[in-house]
């Protein structure tokens, strides 16, 4: 009888026992670690540069999530899924701008208006049928991550990008020098071809599930 392979995860890499390496269910992948049950060799003392900065987040190789998606986002996730004809299981979704002028001028206003009652809802549909050809839609499932244009109401329309999920995949935030642009850059989400969205003020956590779960292997 044909044994058959192991299940997708890190396990010692062949050649050099000091690392990890990922193994994708059929074959070797690129992606390593160390091996935290080896001894590793001492590395030589060298100060740290000086950091002028915050860098972008990547949560590349997490180990363990930061950031535990809610059931109420995974729930919205699987249901803008179904709406994108997706048989993939959805874990994560948020909802995006284009450029980091229309997160300026839609985001922050139509943010503001979910702190007016009654009429700050009628202007916000309002502005979301206005404003939808500047919408993304983030969706990670449980193997890929996926860039729709929005449609009014959250409905997915044409799909612009599609990732599959793993260490590198999307970073997020800004490596500028200046206190402002990474303020207003906090929520941009950068991936591997350079395509880049911003996300709100607003809930800006959703922004934090796609960085983490796009970045994190499937099956991990």
């Amino acid at each position: 009888m044909t044994q058959s392979p192991p299940p997708a995860g890190w396990y010692a890499d062949p050649s050099t026992p000091q690392m990890l390496r990922y193994w994708s269910g059929s074959a070797w992948t690129e992606h390593t670690q160390p091996n935290p049950q080896v001894p590793q060799p001492p590395q030589p003392f060298a100060a740290a540069p000086p950091q002028t900065y915050a860098p972008a987040q990547t949560y590349a190789m997490a180990s363990q999530r930061q950031v535990q998606v809610t059931r109420y986002n995974q729930r919205m996730a699987n249901r803008v899924a179904r709406r994108a004809h997706l048989s993939e299981p959805a874990v994560a979704v948020a909802f995006t701008y284009n450029n980091l002028a229309t997160m300026l001028t839609f985001g922050v206003v139509e943010d503001i208006a979910k702190l007016i009652p009654t009429f700050g809802e009628l202007l916000e549909t309002a502005l979301s049928l206005f404003s939808f050809y500047f919408h993304r839609i983030l969706i990670v499932t449980d193997r890929r991550v996926y860039v729709y244009r929005d449609w009014p109401f959250h409905y997915p329309g044409k799909r612009l990008a599609v990732y599959d999920r793993g260490p590198g995949v999307v970073r997020m935030g800004s490596d500028s020098q200046g206190w402002w642009s990474r303020l207003i850059r906090r929520g941009q989400l950068t991936f591997q071809d350079g395509t880049v969205v911003y996300h709100s003020p607003w809930w800006i956590r959703r922004a934090h599930y796609i960085a983490q779960e796009g970045n994190i292997p499937p099956g991990a």
